[in-house]
């Protein structure tokens, strides 16, 4: 609970100068490269999130990789002050909970799609935009897939969960007779 309200702080710190310069889309993308680099490479994660390295080579490696990756300055700034701070372990949280709050200033809300069998993209296309309707967002939905379901459909988008399964339908009949 601390790590997470941590990372938002740092989140809506960068979020105000990418909104200040129209840049926090591309900050985002920055943010979400530098972490793939860092977690691609266990070594380097270890030599950047462990204070085992002296704070000058720690330096020197996270300058290398900013630029490498050509980043922005606000975001390479982000970087350097949880090196400082030793916090950089909180950077996979700090790229989802800024990740969040992009979405939201674009009123887009992620959720996850769960279905027996892959659906068509078209039929994704459908729900997203009945849910959209119904939240007044724009919806984009992960879809994976879960046999156990048996046919039909389970979303859970924010805290909406709509469970539209033959799964959930057999239990909901289950329950009906045990009461009659």
């Amino acid at each position: 609970m601390i790590r997470q309200s941590i990372a938002r702080r740092y989140a809506r710190g960068l979020l105000a100068v990418g909104e200040k310069d129209g840049r926090y889309r591309d900050y985002l993308r920055e943010l979400d490269e530098c972490l793939r680099v860092i977690e691609h490479g266990p070594r380097i994660e270890r030599a950047l999130m462990l204070p085992l390295l002296e704070m000058d080579a720690r330096k020197e490696l996270l300058a290398d990789i900013i630029k490498a990756l050509a980043m922005e300055s606000a975001p390479a700034a982000l970087l350097g002050l949880l090196l400082e701070r030793n916090r950089m372990r909180y950077l996979p949280l700090i790229c989802d909970a800024y990740g969040k709050m992009v979405d939201d200033k674009e009123g887009l809300v992620r959720g996850v799609g769960y279905s027996a069998y892959p659906l068509p993209e078209t039929a994704k296309t459908r729900i997203e935009e009945a849910l959209g309707e119904r939240l007044a967002k724009r919806v984009r939905l992960d879809m994976r897939q879960d046999r156990s379901l048996i046919g039909g459909i389970k979303v859970i988008v924010g805290g909406l969960r709509i469970d539209g399964s033959v799964k959930r339908q057999l239990e909901v009949l289950n329950e009906r007779m045990m009461k009659e």
